[in-house]
């Protein structure tokens, strides 16, 4: 088939007009270099900018063994409350839920008999007192015999007792608080006969909280007094409380092979009742390594690694191992160093050689990288 001349034609100037076109092109580009990047900014990103980063440092940290068990709160101090004497209740003072202080008077029982018998016996005090003084007189001069001044001074100690004795007896008429705490619940009212020994209501110190739990005897030596314990209650979403262990048992159990553990709670607000089951949690103190967050690992072949900020400016790769993870941190050991900074976000962007962004701020605060130009300024943000 024949082509009109027409046609060749603009075919022909279509090809050296594009030809020229590249060829300016060509020409008006760099040569490239031995560093050259094929057209990538630092660190071989497109469009002559680098993405952000965050860049955060590493922190000290510790690797323990962590003993999840369940333990059981109790007072820090805790009474049951009994009557030591027999009679009338005459006066009840128990508002169940209610804090009472050291000395606060609770119950009374009717006490009248008590009260006669204290009248009596200071009546008769002063007197058996002076007879036993005038009788001790009259021996030394022999105006009375040994016997008589024995035998009044004899009287004078009975009566001395007697008035003691029914002191007592008045006091134990009285029910008081023996120290500050929540009183509990009670069926006694006005008018009930009670005797010795019926229970009248509890007591407890609720400002602090002791949450017994026990482990196993393997585990005997990852329990230090003063470690930090956690609680919470086995209710979803139950806030959790901090703690300490404030006794260890001196000996393993014969028979669950457990020892025994106490941790102390602070409970100023009360939130903590005594005989609530827990979920305790506590870790032990272990080999001293090194914190970075989650998002700071990042994997290849080789396994985990972290981008850190060199003393140059820019990232250099370095290998760890993991030893520990927890919520948000990762335990690592490795060519990293406490004060490090490594980056978090952004990590699997970040290149060899990339330029990271100069640390203003303190150790434990982020600093974060807007982007990075071709040229090699960026701004830094804290």
């Amino acid at each position: 088939m024949k082509l009109s001349g027409s046609l060749v034609a603009g075919a022909a100037i279509g090809v050296i007009f594009g030809a020229a076109v590249t060829g300016f092109v060509l020409s008006s580009q760099a040569p490239a270099t031995s560093n050259d990047t094929g057209g990538r900014g630092p660190g071989g990103s497109r469009g002559g900018f680098m993405p952000a980063v965050t860049l955060v440092a590493a922190e000290a940290a510790t690797v323990g063994k962590t003993l999840d068990i369940i333990g059981e709160g109790r007072a820090v101090k805790s009474v049951a409350l009994t009557s030591e004497a027999t009679g009338i209740v005459t006066q009840v003072n128990i508002a169940p839920g209610k804090h009472v202080s050291k000395g606060d008077i609770l119950l009374k029982l009717d006490d009248a008999q008590q009260r006669i018998a204290i009248e009596r016996a200071r009546a008769q005090y002063p007197i058996a007192k002076a007879n036993a003084e005038r009788y001790a007189s009259l021996k030394e001069t022999e105006a009375a015999s040994a016997l008589e001044a024995e035998t009044a001074f004899n009287n004078y100690k009975a009566i001395e007792a007697d008035l003691r004795a029914a002191e007592f007896a008045l006091s134990q008429r009285t029910i008081k608080a023996p120290f500050d705490g929540v009183i509990g619940l009670t069926t006694i009212e006005a008018g009930d006969y009670v005797r010795a020994g019926d229970p009248v209501t509890t007591l407890d110190d609720t400002s602090s909280i002791i949450v017994e739990f026990a482990i196993p005897q393997e585990a005997s030596n990852l329990v230090k007094v003063g470690q930090g314990v956690t609680a919470r209650l086995a209710a979803a979403g139950a806030s959790e409380h901090e703690g300490r262990v404030s006794a260890i048992d001196s000996r393993v159990d014969a028979q669950s092979r457990t020892l025994k553990i106490e941790a102390t709670f602070e409970n100023e607000d009360g939130s903590l009742i005594p005989g609530t089951i827990f979920s305790v949690s506590t870790t032990s103190q272990g080999q001293e390594a090194v914190s970075v967050p989650g998002l700071a690992i990042q994997w290849d072949r080789a396994g985990p690694f972290v981008w850190r900020r060199g003393l140059d400016g820019k990232a250099q790769k370095v290998n760890i191992a993991i030893l520990q993870r927890t919520d948000e941190k990762v335990l690592v050991e490795g060519d990293l160093n406490v004060g490090d900074y490594v980056v978090s976000e952004g990590a699997d962007r970040v290149r060899s050689e990339f330029p990271l962004p100069e640390v203003k701020s303190h150790k434990n605060k982020a600093v974060s990288a807007a982007g990075v130009s071709s040229s090699g300024v960026f701004a830094a943000q804290d």
